[in-house]
């Protein structure tokens, strides 16, 4: 079995790629100011460790 490093991969793995999709279609072409709180929680809940 091989060790694979994701952080050092160019492409991500599919279920980060659907989040990143999912984030995309939340905020895409607008200002912070302008996203909803609603949308916070998701959003950020995805960059927790």
């Amino acid at each position: 079995m091989s060790d694979i490093n994701l952080n050092k991969s160019a492409q991500p793995c599919k279920p980060c790629a659907e989040e990143c999709k999912k984030i995309n279609k939340r905020i895409n072409n607008r200002k912070i100011s302008e996203i909803s709180t609603k949308d916070f929680p998701h959003i950020s809940k995805v960059f927790n460790i």
